[in-house]
């Protein structure tokens, strides 16, 4: 664990702990540079040490770095300090929705779980639609702020934990109960194995309870592996009919049975929950024989069975129950009960398998069409694609903020590549265009951090910087950029900077032996300044130049400062003389002395 106070990479100041999982610790966390509140999101040890799955997460942890949408908590950039790998993440106040499930004491009515997973199917579809499978979905994924917005989480751990999702060190991990059949075999996921985890979430919502319990996970993985979960209505007879249907629909064992994409299951929540009515989810979505074991048929076939239970029962009570022969007779030509309800189901599947045949020669069902990618395309292209694949376009209304460009197709439902029926509609969201960003203020990093940071930001850094001379900033450091820091612009857009190069430096010229008022008329005319300091001299006349740092010849700084030492006198002429003017040879032995000892500390030879 890290200690408060622990700073990471020199930028992020660790505070404290605020959650756990299998895989990682979360702590709050001070990003110092950009003075703003974060969470870290740290491997735990035993994922460290894998240098597999630290390269996936590397790679995974850029891609979702990429997204951006409002029920998506921000990945703002992937990070390591030595041993250490993490996520630096928005950081959202709010408790996870396991907390709340938890501690409710009634299950979801149908319009508040649909306020709720309306907000997931949106956050997943968008995933999916930037070809990113989830992999984890949970209600510890699910972050819940106080002002109902949700928050989903963990994309990048998930994505590059798929092959740790099942097994790790040879054991189970606690999300198994919402795991789809195809991923506890170890089996490749796509955006359908989503779709089943967000069945079980919706399940628990909608019941209080999860679909399958047992004493280990690996008999939950049985469990759903080999049987059809509990319908939910039997655990909250005041579900509706139609939202048990798309729960048992998104839950279905078999891929193919489930909604081929999440705005498909969006479609039916709201339908399901406002309307009592489904557009997708039909009663005959599993096999014949299975609707007539599972389904309505089923439920009447009990009924029978309790009533003639009952009449069976009532029967035995009356006078035949002594003995009588009438009735002892009768008793022995009377078929057995479980006999005749055997044969009626053998019946019942003989006859739909029959009409099913004898259909199938009449009848040849529309082959699937690939429903075309029209993603980015203006309105008029996407709706000529659509209809040379025999299909029809709707445009809706409404448009959302996108990374498309503006006007274009944001999203499209059903989804690319989704096998439909010649003749389907596929409705068309258009683009508002994509979210303003706010641009970052890069002074004072260098060239390489501040792209990193512009690509967390979803911005791009130009790679013709210009470069210039500044006394204020070291060399490689930004000191100008455009836009400036917290102009909105496009997501996408460039950012220009200009680096320092550090202080200009000039030749230093040689002002010893001037006088000092000649040497600074010529520093004057160099840009640069003389810090004079003065003592008695022999060698030199008075005001002239004696010694210069920095020494003639060398280099300094632009607009720097040259120190000077200047003779007070009394020069080579006196000291001819003796020095009388102070007063005996041996006041100027004294003086002598003194200059020779060179108190200034500066180069004697100029």
């Amino acid at each position: 664990m890290l200690q408060p106070g622990t700073v990471l990479n020199g930028r992020y100041e660790i505070g404290e702990l605020i959650g756990s999982g299998g895989m990682s610790l979360v702590y709050r966390a001070l990003d110092i540079k950009q003075h703003r509140v974060v969470a870290i999101k740290m491997l735990r040890e035993q994922y460290a040490d894998d240098p597999t799955f630290i390269n996936r997460f590397k790679r995974e942890g850029q891609s979702v770095a990429a997204l951006n949408h409002p029920n998506i908590v921000k990945v703002y950039s992937v990070c390591q300090d030595g041993e250490i790998y993490y996520l630096v993440m928005e950081l959202i106040e709010g408790q996870d929705l396991k907390q709340i499930l938890q501690s409710r004491t009634e299950p979801y009515s149908p319009r508040a779980l649909y306020h709720i997973a309306a907000q997931i199917c949106d956050a997943i579809a968008y995933a999916h639609h930037m070809k990113i499978i989830h992999r984890d979905i949970k209600p510890h994924n699910i972050i819940m702020r106080p002002d109902g917005q949700v928050k989903v989480t963990d994309f990048g751990i998930a994505r590059a934990a798929s092959e740790a999702t099942i097994t790790h060190t040879g054991s189970i991990l606690g999300t198994v109960h919402y795991l789809s059949p195809e991923q506890a075999k170890g089996e490749i996921a796509d955006q359908r194995s989503d779709i089943y985890s967000l069945g079980v979430l919706l399940y628990e919502m909608a019941t209080g309870i999860l679909p399958y319990e047992g004493e280990s996970p690996i008999s939950v993985a049985v469990q759903k592996i080999q049987q059809d979960p509990t319908p939910p209505g039997q655990a909250n007879p005041q579900l509706p009919e139609t939202l048990e249907l798309v729960i048992m629909k998104a839950m279905s064992r078999n891929p193919k049975r489930r909604y081929q994409s999440v705005l498909q299951l969006k479609d039916d929540l709201r339908e399901a929950c406002f309307n009592n009515r489904v557009i997708y989810a039909k009663a005959s979505d599993t096999d014949p024989l299975e609707d007539t074991l599972q389904t309505a048929d089923l439920t009447e076939v009990r009924e029978m069975i309790k009533e003639r239970e009952q009449d069976t029962f009532a029967g035995r009570t009356g006078p035949g129950r002594n003995g009588s022969g009438g009735s002892a007779k009768k008793n022995k030509k009377q078929t057995p009960f479980w006999l005749l309800i055997l044969l009626f189901l053998v019946l019942a599947a003989g006859g739909v398998y029959l009409g099913i045949q004898v259909s199938s020669l009449f009848y040849k069902p529309a082959e699937d069409i690939p429903v075309p990618d029209v993603y980015n395309l203006n309105v008029d292209e996407a709706l000529k694609k659509l209809e040379e694949a025999g299909l029809e376009g709707e445009v809706l209304e409404i448009k959302v903020r996108s990374a498309a460009d503006k006007d274009a197709v944001a999203h499209q439902e059903p989804a690319a590549d989704v096998p439909v029926k010649s003749g389907s509609t596929v409705r068309l969201t258009l683009s508002k265009g994509a979210e303003p960003v706010r641009v970052p203020d890069l002074t004072g990093m260098s060239q390489q951090a501040a792209s990193v940071m512009l690509s967390n930001f979803g911005l791009v850094l130009d790679q013709n910087v210009e470069k210039v001379y500044d006394t204020d900033f070291p060399a490689g450091q930004i000191i100008g950029q455009d836009p400036v820091a917290e102009t909105e612009v496009a997501a996408g857009s460039t950012v220009t900077i200009v680096l320092s190069q550090g202080p200009q430096q000039i030749p230093v010229q040689s002002f010893v032996g001037m006088p000092i008022s000649q040497a600074q008329e010529a520093a004057e005319a160099l840009g640069v300044k003389l810090e004079p300091t003065y003592e008695m001299n022999w060698n030199y006349a008075k005001d002239t130049v004696v010694r210069q740092d920095p020494s003639g010849g060398s280099q300094m700084d632009a607009n720097g400062t040259i120190r000077v030492v200047v003779s007070l006198g009394p020069g080579p002429e006196e000291a001819a003389d003796g020095g009388e003017s102070f007063g005996g040879g041996s006041q100027t032995g004294s003086v002598g002395a003194g200059s020779g000892a060179n108190p200034s500390g500066l180069n004697p030879e100029g």
